[in-house]
């Protein structure tokens, strides 16, 4: 079947075409040689970076880019050249007028019909409209994350100083000493709750750990026991500490003590009848690790994968331990960690228990 004439000059597009449309198109669109010097420069690639074709062609393409990414971009280059990669690349860059634009460049390799590779073309765009728009909407989500917890904070708030008046209005009206002496238990549990809630937020708030800040891991681990042994007393739980011969090891004392409790605290939570709880300490020549296992109800995987989220609990009002910090603890051990560089692992079965592994960078000595 033949193909009338017509129709072939029709597909055909001239060289003169592919010219214009690399000239006219909306992004900046430069090529280079073999040696990464400019080969090609077109309209927009003179707008974005203020010179002409005439001043560019032939100079080192890495010569537009910022001084800090000129290493890093000619080593892409190299990879499109050598390799075939194509790759991408982001910088900030002041115009002629001093505007700053936060530039994406995608390089590729140039190749011709028979697949040799000769040279590399970078072909870039403005996304700096993109980029504060990114911006306003992760504000936004701030404000609203930051709103809901400001929100869920009073809340909790309200509650135990609504406990509190309504206790201490029961007890003005009577003259019984028992119910004036149970009034005033129940208040000062209220107040250890939310001195807990508040004490829990600075320490969130405090952010990374100070030089002056730092503790040997061992008696941070020994003065830990201590508040353990007293929380656990009467309720029927076995504890195992294995905690080797140590050398001096600085770690963040506010900031790992609060994760450690807040950990523990939900640990011995998860055994209202009793259990067996076990700390254990080791390290590695990078990092401090230390485990918090339990013999608690345990959780189920989707569970498992909110826990960290604020004042989200699986434990009813009815169990949580004086102090507890209603769903908040394990928030703001993960907030903490990642302040101080460290990460928190959970593995839990149902009605088996959990582990809380928390993983710290050791700090230099």
């Amino acid at each position: 079947m033949q193909t009338d004439t017509s129709t072939v000059q029709a597909i055909q597009i001239s060289e003169d075409y592919f010219r214009q449309l690399c000239e006219q198109m909306g992004m900046a669109l430069i090529s280079t040689d073999l040696t990464l010097r400019i080969r090609t420069w077109n309209t927009a690639a003179g707008r974005v970076f203020g010179a002409s074709a005439e001043q560019m062609i032939g100079t080192p393409v890495v010569s537009v880019l910022p001084h800090d990414r000129r290493v890093a971009a000619e080593r892409m280059l190299r990879r499109a050249i050598d390799a075939g990669e194509s790759s991408e690349v982001e910088f900030h860059y002041r115009d002629a007028t001093g505007k700053a634009l936060e530039l994406s460049g995608t390089i590729t390799p140039v190749v011709t019909h028979q697949g040799d590779r000769i040279g590399a073309s970078i072909c870039v765009r403005d996304i700096t409209r993109r980029i504060h728009l990114q911006a306003e909407l992760h504000e936004s989500q701030k404000m609203a994350a930051l709103g809901e917890m400001a929100g869920a904070i009073a809340h909790h708030f309200n509650n135990i100083l609504g406990g509190i008046v309504t206790s201490i209005d029961y007890a003005a009206a009577s003259t019984d000493p028992v119910i004036v002496k149970r009034v005033l238990g129940q208040t000062n549990r209220a107040l250890i709750r939310a001195s807990a809630l508040v004490n829990g937020l600075l320490a969130f708030a405090e952010g990374g750990p100070r030089t002056d800040d730092l503790s040997d891991l061992t008696e941070l681990i020994n003065d830990l026991v201590e508040d353990v042994e007293r929380a656990i007393r009467g309720r029927g739980i076995e504890f195992t500490l294995n905690l080797p011969k140590l050398p001096v090891v600085p770690v963040p004392r506010v900031q790992l003590t609060t994760i450690l409790r807040n950990i523990i605290q939900n640990a011995v939570e998860a055994m209202p009848r009793g259990g067996a709880l076990r700390i254990d300490v080791s390290l590695t020549d990078n990092s401090v690790v230390v485990s918090v296992s339990d013999t608690g109800r345990g959780l189920d995987k989707e569970a498992l994968s909110r826990i960290f989220e604020p004042f989200w609990t699986t434990k009813p009002a009815d169990i949580a331990g004086v102090g507890a910090l209603s769903g908040l603890g394990l928030a703001i051990a993960h907030g903490l960690a990642q302040v101080i560089g460290a990460t928190i692992s959970a593995t839990s079965e149902v009605n088996r228990g959990s582990t809380f592994t928390v993983t710290l960078p050791r700090v230099a000595e």
